[in-house]
């Protein structure tokens, strides 16, 4: 024989579908007994996690909760210095609803997330109780991972011909998630000449820098940047920030045993900080917990079809086979600028203390060789009220969907009809009061671009050369079969049927799914194929 064919089982994902879907959860909040009276609700600051998501028929089941941290002014401030109270709420709500994904079944691959859209309070006449709506926008993306058998490559020795056609394709998929903690215990000096008296807010954001894949192993690097909002010893709203305050190193086994792979990180920070009175500090404890997605990818060649001549017969079965073909990745950073105003139902403004911004209604369009994108960024603003109150008095403004953004990234290949995966950061935020009731914000945000093409082709799975039949062929033949032998190739090799080959061997049968193993003996009838 003279046709040489390379098969190869590959790992591909295709996307079945992605939604989201919207919800308000609600809860109530009860001080302690010895917690003083609410006088003002500073804010209320929710966290969201999603501790479950798995696909089912046609839907995807999240299951998590929601953290909130309550900062007020108790109800005794009489022109004192206000008595401002911190109190933590774990597991405050806990949530299990669906997204609707049409054709989700169980056990596909599922990415989900639950983003904090908004929240309400009120607070009852007891001063003690506080009603929370919290709104919820889940998402999920559901994708299909199997195995499929390709022919890859072929070719043939001359003077025989073969003419083979092909596709190439980017493919990604998933291999494992990995997760792993790192504990964290570090006690940082103020560099202020403030006394540090009682920690109000601690903004942490944790930053991965630099991602090593070795054989053996996977190690992340980064920083965490802190931003304290604290009262001094003189009961005045303080700020601090802390840039690069903890560089961390983190290791995980690579169980790929391979460097070949992408490795998409996140990392979440569980920390409590507190005031170290005596020396002036603060404590930094808790943990850092990292979810690392690993991602083979390789560029992959497919064939399509297979055509001898020059006295080359080859025979082939194909499959109709879905992928995801990348296309093409990209992160692109951008600004937006926009001007926001003050309600009535908050006071001036003498000075900002912090803000915080969230990418929210991201749409897209593909379109030849670019990504047209657009959304808005919601910002919380923490700052001094402008009064006559020589302590100031801390607020916390929130304004959704504050600074509409456009964006265009130019990527090459893309095309409508293509799909873009996409994840937009908020990377800086600049605001600057034009008067007490309106700042103008300057924001830089960063795009994380993946575009992929959804293919549904039919491809070579076995290909197998045909030698000429013989004149005379002998009743049955008797093989061992060899290791690359399947009952396809077998019945094309010796002009026979798969039911001939299975009503001679019928304890093949007994095997699921009648699968060939090196060193059986098969009896082959031979006849001309005739269907």
């Amino acid at each position: 024989m003279s046709l040489n064919i390379k098969e190869e089982v590959l790992h591909v994902e295709s996307l079945v579908g992605e939604n989201s879907a919207q919800a308000v959860l609600q809860t109530t909040l009860d001080l302690s007994g010895s917690a003083p009276s609410i006088g003002r609700i500073v804010w209320i600051k929710p966290t969201a996690i999603v501790s479950d998501a798995a696909a089912a028929t046609d839907k995807v089941n999240l299951e998590g909760y929601i953290d909130l941290k309550l900062v007020y002014v108790a109800e005794d401030f009489d022109g004192e210095p206000p008595n401002y109270q911190v109190v933590s709420y774990r597991q405050a709500i806990t949530f299990s609803d669906y997204v609707e994904v049409i054709g989700a079944e169980e056990g596909m691959l599922v990415q989900a997330k639950a983003e904090l859209l908004g929240l309400e309070w009120a607070l009852k006449s007891d001063q003690r109780t506080v009603d929370v709506d919290v709104l919820v926008q889940f998402s999920a993306r559901v994708k299909k991972q199997h195995c499929i058998q390709a022919v890859t490559n072929a070719s043939v020795k001359p003077p025989k011909k073969l003419a083979v056609e092909e596709g190439v394709f980017t493919i990604q998929s998933m291999l494992k998630t990995a997760t792993t903690a790192l504990s964290v215990e570090r006690e940082l000096a103020v560099e202020t000449e403030d006394q540090i008296k009682f920690v109000l807010n601690a903004q942490v954001k944790p930053r991965i820098e630099a991602t090593q894949v070795e054989q053996n192993q996977i190690t992340l690097s980064g920083n965490l940047d802190l931003h304290l909002i604290y009262l001094n010893e003189e009961s005045h709203i303080q700020s601090w920030a802390y840039p690069r305050a903890f560089p961390f190193t983190v290791s995980v086994p690579n169980d790929t045993k391979t460097a070949e792979i992408a490795v998409r990180p996140e990392v979440m920070a569980d920390l409590k900080v507190d005031a170290n009175l005596a020396n002036n500090s603060f404590s930094l404890a808790g943990d850092l917990r990292f979810k690392l997605d690993l991602y083979e990818s390789k560029q992959i060649r497919i064939v399509n079809a297979l055509t001898g001549s020059g006295g080359l017969v080859v025979e082939s079965r194909t499959e109709t086979v879905m992928l995801d073909n990348v296309v093409n990745e990209k992160s692109q950073q951008a600004a937006a600028q926009g001007v926001i105003e003050l309600t009535s139902n908050y006071p001036p403004i003498r000075e900002i203390v912090v803000s915080e911004g969230k990418v929210v209604n991201v749409d897209y369009r593909v379109d030849d060789d670019k990504v047209f994108v657009e959304g808005a960024i919601s910002i919380d603003v923490t700052y001094l009220a402008h009064t006559e109150d020589e302590h100031k008095p801390l607020y916390r403004a929130s304004f959704s969907n504050a600074v509409p953004f456009q964006q265009v990234i130019a990527i090459g290949g893309v095309q409508p009809g293509m799909v873009a995966e996409l994840d937009i950061d908020v990377v800086q935020i600049n605001l600057d009061l034009i008067n007490r009731e309106t700042i103008e914000a300057d924001i830089t945000y960063r795009s994380q671009l993946k575009v992929i093409e959804p293919v549904q082709r039919d491809i070579v799975v076995e290909a197998v050369e045909v030698p000429p039949l013989e004149e005379d062929p002998p009743t049955i033949t008797y093989v061992f079969v060899h290791e690359t032998d399947t009952l396809w190739k077998l019945s094309r090799q010796y002009h026979t049927s798969l039911e001939a080959i299975l009503e001679a061997n019928s304890w093949l049968r007994e095997r699921e799914p009648m699968r060939l193993l090196p060193g059986d003996k098969l009896c082959i009838p031979r006849k001309t194929l005739t269907a």
